[in-house]
This record gives C-alpha cells, structure tokens and sequence, in this order.
C-alpha cells in the first residue's frame, strides 16, 4: 500500500458540468440544517461538505461524496419521472465518468486502499 496521501480536489468535471466542491466546518453543516452534504445545482453548482466526515476519509467519506454526486447525476440526466432503465443506465453513464475521467478518480482509489 502507498503512503501517499491523495488530496480531496476542490473541483469535479462529469460531462458538461463542472461543480465546486466545498468542504464546511461540521458545526456549520449540522446547526444549518442538520445534513452532511448538500448540492446546488444553480450555477455556479457547488456540492457542500462536512470537512470532518471528508477528511476522516474512507466508507463514510466515500458514501457521503457518492451520496450527493448522486445529485448531480439526477439533475443532469433529467431523471425525475423517467423509467428504471433510463435511471440505471443515466447512472451506470455517471458513475462510469467519475470513476474513470474525473478528479475525483485518485482520491476515490486511495480511499478505497487506505480504509478497506
């Protein structure tokens, strides 16, 4: 296993979109309104995260980061009121970006080797 450290990046591309990611303080994130992540999609789009639970890394960092991608995934394929197999293949699509094109590739893998 590598010891390099990967850093969280600051921003994610999938497709057209390119969304800011925002670690906030904890206390901020839970006395707002008591979540963990948020994504807003008005542009500039923005996913906002608990920077505890980010750089605590691993299985939670990894679920709350895919959790609010998910998000995105739903408001950039237009997946309100669409049938299972456009939602499944929108989102083998998306995730295929993620996993294989966008910055968050390194990071997601190093998690993965780090926290297993």
């Amino acid at each position: 296993m590598s010891s390099k450290k990967v850093k969280f990046p600051k921003h994610v591309t999938v497709g057209a979109f390119k969304v800011e990611l925002v670690k906030i303080p904890h206390s901020v994130a839970y006395d707002s309104s008591d979540y963990q992540g948020s994504f807003v999609s008005q542009p500039p789009a923005k996913i906002f995260l608990d920077e505890d639970i980010v750089d605590g890394g691993g299985m939670d960092a990894v679920n709350l980061v895919l959790h609010e991608l998910c998000h995105l995934g739903f408001y950039q394929y237009g997946m309100k009121e669409k049938d299972e197999e456009h939602i499944v293949n929108s989102y083998g699509n998306f995730f295929t970006e993620v996993l294989m094109r966008s910055e968050l590739k390194e990071w997601l893998l190093c998690q993965m080797k780090e926290k297993n």
